[in-house]
C-alpha cells in the first residue's frame, strides 16, 4: 500500500544526549498510525522533527515520495504541546485569524466548526472553554488547511471520559470522511484500540516494535472489567493510584489493562 510518510534512521541529539536514536517507520496513506510509548520515550521529539519544529541531527524524512521540505507543511496539520489559542477570542475568531494568515476562504470556518462540534459556542471566549473544547478548537485550527497528514501528540491527555469519547469520534470522522492520514501518540495502549491500524512502540528513543494493532492486541489480552456508577470519578481514582493503562467504555464499564 502507498506510504505517505517514510522515516529513515531519524536521530536527534541534544549536546551529548541522544533523545531519538535512528528511528525508522512508515505510515500508510489514509491510515491511523499510533506512536506508543511512556513519557520520555522520544515520541514528541520525533513528531517535532516531522513537523519542522526541530532539525534532525541525522536521518531522513520522505513525504509523498519525496524528501521532506517546509513546503510540505501546507499539507500537514499538527497539534503538539499547548494548543495555540487566543483566549480572548471566540472559536470563530480564533479560526478567522488563521484563515487570514493562510489566505483561506472564510467558508472553511463553518465547515471546520461543524466538524469539531463547536458551532454552538457563540460569543463564548476560548479562555472559558473546557479542556476538551480547547483541544477540539486546536484541532480545528490544524485542519483548516484540510491536511493530508494530521499529527497529534497525546491529544487526549487530561481529558475527562466525555472529552475522550468526543475526540475519538472526531479522529474517526477525519480519517474516514476526510481521508486524512493521522499519526497519534499516546502512552496508553488501550486507547489505540479505538483508532490505530498500526502501532510503533517507542522506548528510550528507539522503535522497539512495529506491528499491526491486531497482533499487539493478542499479546495484551489480560484485563480487569469493572462496572462503576461514576466513570469520571473512577478514572480520576485510577490515575491517582498510578494506573494509566485503562479504557473507559460507553456502557459504564472500565477495562483495566495495567495489572502489575
Amino acid at each position: 500500500m502507498e506510504q505517505i510518510l517514510e522515516i529513515n534512521r531519524l536521530t536527534k541529539t541534544f549536546k551529548k544526549q541522544t533523545v531519538v536514536d535512528e528511528v525508522s517507520f512508515g505510515v500508510t496513506k489514509n491510515s491511523v498510525y499510533g506512536l506508543l510509548g511512556p513519557n520520555g520515550a522520544g515520541k514528541s521529539t520525533t513528531l517535532k522533527m516531522i513537523t519542522g519544529m526541530l532539525q534532525p541531527s541525522s536521518g531522513s524524512i520522505s513525504f509523498e515520495g519525496h524528501a521532506w521540505s517546509r513546503e510540505d507543511l501546507r499539507k500537514i496539520g499538527a497539534l503538539i504541546e499547548t494548543p495555540p489559542l487566543y483566549d480572548n477570542l471566540t472559536a470563530r475568531d480564533n479560526l478567522r485569524v488563521k484563515t487570514i494568515m493562510l489566505g483561506l476562504p472564510e467558508s472553511r470556518i463553518d465547515e471546520v466548526l461543524q466538524t469539531v462540534d463547536l458551532t454552538g459556542t457563540g460569543r463564548k471566549r476560548a479562555g472559558q472553554f473546557s479542556m476538551g473544547m480547547r483541544q477540539r478548537l486546536a484541532i480545528a485550527r490544524a485542519i483548516l488547511i484540510k491536511p493530508e497528514l494530521l499529527i497529534l501528540d497525546e491529544p487526549i491527555n487530561a481529558l475527562d471520559p466525555d472529552g475522550i469519547k468526543k475526540m475519538r469520534e472526531l479522529f474517526i470522522l477525519l480519517n474516514e470522511k476526510w481521508d486524512t492520514t493521522i499519526i497519534i501518540s499516546s502512552h496508553i495502549l488501550s486507547e489505540m484500540e479505538y483508532l490505530a491500524s498500526d502501532i510503533g512502540i517507542m522506548s528510550n528513543g528507539k522503535i522497539i516494535k512495529e506491528k499491526p494493532l491486531k497482533e499487539i492486541h493478542k499479546e495484551n489480552k489480560d484485563k480487569i472489567v469493572a462496572r462503576v456508577d461514576d466513570l469520571s470519578k473512577a478514572a480520576i481514582i485510577l490515575e491517582e493510584r498510578g494506573v494509566q493503562d485503562f479504557k473507559v467504555m460507553d456502557d459504564g464499564q472500565i477495562h483495566i489493562f495495567d495489572l502489575t
